[in-house]
Order: C-alpha cells, then structure tokens, then sequence
C-alpha cells in the first residue's frame, strides 16, 4: 500500500515535470493553478473531510483524536522555534511548515485504514480537521510575517479554509445531508486538490535538475526533522504520560507521514522559498516509502 501510494505521488510528479519542460506550464501557469486549488478546490477538500457516517455518538472518542491532535502539532510548533531560530527566514519559514504539517490526508487516509482499519478512517478526518485548522491560522501567519497586519488578520480569519471548515461542520451536524448530486460534486472537487498539488511541485523541480533536488542541507534536515524526529518525540511523549490507545496510536502515525503536498502552494501564494519546499516534499514522500512501514511496525505493534 505504502509503495503504490509512492509510486502514484512519483507519477503526478512526473506529469508537472514534463509539462514544464514542454513549456505547457510557465510560471503564470504554476501560480494560477496555485491560487485555484488555494481558493477553490482545498475548501472542497476540506468540507469533504466531514464525513456523515461519523456518528455523534462517537464523540468522546473522536474528542480524544482531536485533543492528541492538537498536542502533535503544538509539540512540532516548539520543537520548530527550537531546532530553526537561526534559520534565514524564507528557509525557516518552510522548515517550520513541513515540520508541523504531514500529508495526513492523501497519504494518511488509506494507509491509516490498510494498519488499523476503519477505526482508522475515522480517526484520520478528525485529525485531517484539526489539521486543517492550525494549516488556516498558525500556518497562514507563519507564511505571511513581515507583511501588513491587516492582510495577515484578514487572511487568517477570513480566509477560504476556514469558511470550509465552518460549512463543513454545519453540515456534519445537521440531522439531514446534502442531496447525492451535491455531495458528489463536492467530493470531484476536493478530490482535485493532491493531483494538482503535486503537478504544481512537479513542475517547480522541472527549474532545478536532478543535482539540485539533493542539494542543500535544509533539505535533509527538513525530510529528517519531518520522517523521524517528530514522530520519535511523539511517541516517546505518549509512552511517558501513559497513553496507548487506538486513537493516540492514529495520531503517531499520521504524524510519521511525508511534507504535506500543499506546502508548494502554499509557498507561491505567499512567496516563500518554494525550491526547498518542492525538494523537501519530493524527497520526504520518497524516503516514506521506507519510513512509512517502519513507524507502522512501532507505532502499531
């Protein structure tokens, strides 16, 4: 399961590199895709991850997944100011992104179910919600310091992924769903979002070449910081404070996942250095094809 998934991310990757070697992609090509999937298909992908057939009933349990949540990406956040404060800041702005946000989603959703099964589907869209959230406020104000206040204020709370969010909710609770036609809309939509994500990537590695993809150690200490330490602090954290159930070891494990796609986008939108987010994703997601199994032994066993 782990391979294929990499091996699919490799073949996306692969379609953005060619198009811009074809010149069928330029860079106004890039950042208008990255504004499309920033603005309308990641909303879609986030009111999607509301799943209807989590029950209510559920809730302690889902309240559990969403409280380690909010532990694991707060624990990265520190462990971030720690490890990059001497950093430039165009590269310790994407260090920060990736070491606190994972492909919980594309990766996560079917990996989480093929080692835990459909508890672990569950447990995947709450923490992908939470997810969502720190991506719509910390990582917004992460990405946009040193720009005007207002703008900053403005695209932290009133930006597309929390508008999604609160939609996305309204609907999870409401007692009647979307009619069939809608809510498949909604899911082609969302579905968008990784397979651009990594076109966008694909075809930013394209300016690069093969050399520059390995080069710099930003980008080892970021695929490093990202596939093991995280992961490692996290569950040395649940070990000590005692906590081993499903939904703590769901958590762990999403957090073991690759650089999230989105960081490329991201990263155009707010010009950030998007050659060392491109190579951090591409790296990290190919080396997962390793770590990935190997955090499902420790973490699952």
């Amino acid at each position: 399961m782990t391979l294929s998934r990499v091996v699919s991310i490799f073949l996306l990757l692969v379609v953005g590199f060619i198009a811009q070697k074809r010149k069928i992609l330029d860079s106004d090509g890039i950042k208008t895709i990255s504004n499309f999937v920033l603005r309308v298909f990641l909303p879609f992908t986030i009111i999607s991850s509301f799943d209807k057939s989590i029950s209510l009933s559920a809730a302690g349990d889902l309240l559990k997944v969403a409280i380690f949540a909010i532990g694991v990406h707060a624990l990265a956040i520190f462990i971030s100011k720690l490890a990059y404060s001497r950093f430039p800041d165009p590269k310790r702005k994407i260090l920060t992104y990736i070491t606190v946000f994972s492909n919980c989603g594309f990766m996560g959703f079917p990996v989480a179910e093929s080692v835990f099964g459909k508890i672990g589907l569950m447990y995947t869209s709450i923490y992908v919600m939470v997810f969502n959230i720190f991506v719509w406020t910390y990582g917004i104000a992460l990405l946009s310091e040193g720009k005007e206040k207002k703008n900053i204020w403005h695209s932290i709370l009133l930006n597309p992924g929390n508008i999604a969010f609160a939609i996305g909710f309204v609907l999870w609770v409401l007692p009647f769903g979307l009619p069939e036609t809608l809510n498949y809309a909604v899911l082609l939509l969302g579905n968008c979002t990784t397979p651009l994500s990594m076109i966008v990537v694909g075809a930013t590695l394209a300016n690069l070449g093969i050399k520059g993809l390995f080069s710099g150690t930003e980008v080892w200490i970021g695929s490093i910081m990202r596939l093991f330490v995280v992961p490692a602090l996290v569950l040395l954290l649940f070990i000590l404070i005692g906590i081993r159930s499903d939904a703590a070891k769901v958590a762990n494990f999403l957090a073991a996942m690759p650089a999230a796609a989105q960081t490329v986008i991201f990263a155009e939108r707010y010009d950030a250095d998007v050659s060392l987010a491109s190579r951090i994703v591409f790296i990290s997601t190919v080396l997962s094809a390793i770590t990935i199994p190997l955090a499902s032994g420790i973490i699952a066993g």
